[in-house]
């Protein structure tokens, strides 16, 4: 219902209680005038045959009965009571015991009409009521009512004068009242209701201006200046709508503008970007989203729920209705879509958008991870590749210094050669550094040696023991510390074995007099396992920390320096990480990493074999 309508209503309403009120007032009037009548008529008619009777009696020695009777005057009078008293239905004076004097029409007994006779009095104690309907319906009925007197003769009670009046004509002319009243009550109604539409169309045309201005800026549309004149509320108001307004024309296009700018910021990232509602319907995706998740283009996934688009088992809805359940956020989480001979694999993150308890929609943000693992290899392969570099730095000074003391000790046994005196000395020199140039060759062949990983599945912990076994010495305490979930993994035996000996060995040798070598393992997750060996030596100096991986780098007088580099090569080869800490005077700790499903690392395969 409109607030023209409204108003209408309103005046309405109040017009028709005044005009209500003011036509029970009339009507009220009007019954009293008429019951009045109607009792002066009464009364005036008893009080002339009261004379008569008192004017009769006093002159005559018969039987006031007998006389009465026979008196014309009186009779006469109660005659024309009928023709001309307004409602007079009958006149009659009782004797004593309550016999009929004299009555007109003859005869006339309680009853008038057929109609039950009640007295007078009862009509005025009901004109004068509030009580319900009673008021109304009493003289609005042809009814008749008795209004009496009684006789005194000498002073002495001799009977009564009733005269009965009927409602008829009264109530005629009470209906007639009651129509013309309900007839102008009708025309002041009819009238209130066009000046009140007429009122309500003046008095509302600014705010109906005002609406379809409100109703346009909801649209979204631009919105004009609403004109009111006059320095009334109204007025105020449109000036107040006209400010608001243009506020929010301002607001809504600095909105407009950022709103392309971050759509295109996300246009331009090579992620997978969605914007989702509360509902998780799509507010946007960026290129890279339409092509990964396969979702429609040309925009016709905007507005479309995302579990429609992919299906409920999709783990993308899946990940995406967790977060909505939980109302938390998920980082980096990898996800694989496809089951295919290239599987997507995806590492998301959803976002939560706004603070407050309901959340107000998701960012959803996607990215691939065979460009990650691609740059992963190119970092390895040159982590590797300098690796490699700095063998060759070492394998070079290994074989210079026996070279040069080689050629020093062939020029001094030319010169004792030529004096005569004994080469024993010198040959014995020459042939030590012979062997010592052999040893850094044979450990440049063994770590740049071709390797193929013959993989199996081996017990993890088994081999722990084994190694554990092999590196064990008087004053050391081997202590074992194995993860019961962890069972078998895919690797090569003889190569894992060397280098799990070579970092125990060390490990052991740290510890000179004694301590405690603890092996373990450790299960992460479904996809890798940890494998941890930490000694109680002396721990290795934070300058010495970066180069102890180094081939050639020892501490240990008659050492080569390849035990760790070689352990970091079989590790490299597994697709495993190797991580050491330590610290002075407390230990070293060493944790390697392995795929639980090992892969061979083709790459360094053909790095060692060129």
């Amino acid at each position: 219902m409109g607030l023209r309508a409204k108003l209408a209503i309103a005046l309405l309403g109040l017009l028709a209680t005044v005009v209500c009120a003011m036509s029970a007032l009339q009507i009220d009037r009007t019954m009293n005038l008429m019951v009045k009548s109607l009792e002066h008529d009464g009364d005036l008619l008893i009080g002339q045959a009261f004379e008569q009777v008192r004017t009769i009696l006093a002159g005559s020695h018969d039987d006031p009965a007998l006389a009465l009777r026979k008196n014309p005057g009186l009779r006469a009078l109660l005659e024309s009571s009928r023709a001309f008293g307004q409602g007079v239905v009958y006149a009659r004076i009782e004797g004593p015991g309550g016999s009929i004097v004299l009555s007109e029409p003859a005869q006339q007994e309680a009853t008038a009409g057929g109609q039950m006779v009640q007295p007078f009095s009862r009509l005025k104690e009901n004109a004068s009521s509030w009580r319900g309907l009673a008021r109304l319906y009493m003289p609005w009925t042809d009814s008749t009512y008795e209004l009496s007197r009684p006789l005194l003769v000498n002073d002495k009670p001799f009977g009564v004068i009733a005269v009965g009046l009927s409602t008829a004509l009264t109530a005629a002319e009470l209906h007639r009242s009651v129509r013309e009243i309900a007839f102008f009550a009708s025309v002041a109604l009819a009238l209130g209701v066009a000046a009140a539409m007429i009122l309500g169309g003046v008095l509302l045309r600014p705010v109906v201006a005002i609406s379809a201005h409100v109703e346009a800026l909801v649209a979204g549309h631009e919105t004009r200046t609403v004109r009111v004149g006059g320095s009334d509320e109204l007025s105020t108001l449109a000036e107040r709508f006209n400010q608001l307004s243009q506020r929010i024309n301002r607001d809504r296009t600095q909105w407009e503008r950022e709103r392309g700018q971050l759509f295109n910021v996300f246009r331009s990232i090579a992620d997978a970007v969605m914007l989702l509602d509360a509902s998780g319907a799509i507010l946007f995706a960026n290129g890279e989203a339409i092509g990964r998740l396969g979702l429609p283009a040309g925009g016709v996934a905007e507005g479309k729920p995302l579990q429609l688009l992919l299906g409920k088992k999709h783990p993308l809805v899946r990940m995406i209705d967790a977060v909505y359940a939980t109302r938390t956020e998920a980082h980096d989480v990898a996800l694989q879509l496809s089951d295919g001979a290239s599987p997507v694999r995806l590492l998301v993150s959803v976002f939560s958008l706004g603070q407050g308890p309901e959340q107000a929609g998701l960012l959803v943000i996607a990215r691939d991870l065979e460009p990650l693992q691609e740059l992963e290899s190119v970092v390895d392969h040159s982590e590797r590749l300098a690796r490699l570099g700095a063998l060759i730095s070492g394998v070079a000074h290994q074989i210079r210094n026996p070279l040069n003391a080689m050629n020093l000790q062939l020029e001094l046994l030319n010169q004792d050669a030529g004096r005569g005196r004994p080469i024993d000395a010198r040959v014995d020199s020459i042939r030590g550094q012979i062997r010592h140039l052999g040893e850094a060759v044979d450990a440049m062949m063994r770590f740049m040696r071709p390797e193929t990983l013959r993989l199996e599945e081996i017990g993890l912990n088994d081999l722990i023991v084994e190694v554990g076994s092999q590196v064990a010495r008087p004053g050391i305490r081997i202590e074992y510390e194995f993860d019961p979930h962890v069972m078998y993994i895919s690797a090569d035996r003889a190569l894992l074995r060397e280098a799990l000996r070579n970092v125990a060995s060390n490990a052991a040798e740290a510890m000179p007099h004694g301590g405690t070598l603890t092996l373990g393992t450790l299960r992460k997750d479904d996809r890798f396992v940890e494998i941890f060996i930490a000694d109680q030596g002396k721990g290795i100096p934070p300058g010495e920390l970066d180069r102890i991986f180094e081939p050639y780098f020892t501490t240990k007088p008659s050492g080569l320096g390849l035990g760790l580099s070689l352990a970091t090569r079989a590790i490299d080869l597994h697709r495993g990480t190797l991580d050491v800490q330590s610290e002075v005077g407390k230990g070293t700790t060493v944790k390697i990493r392995l795929a639980i499903e090992s892969r061979p690392d083709d790459s360094l395969s053909s790095a060692s074999r060129t």
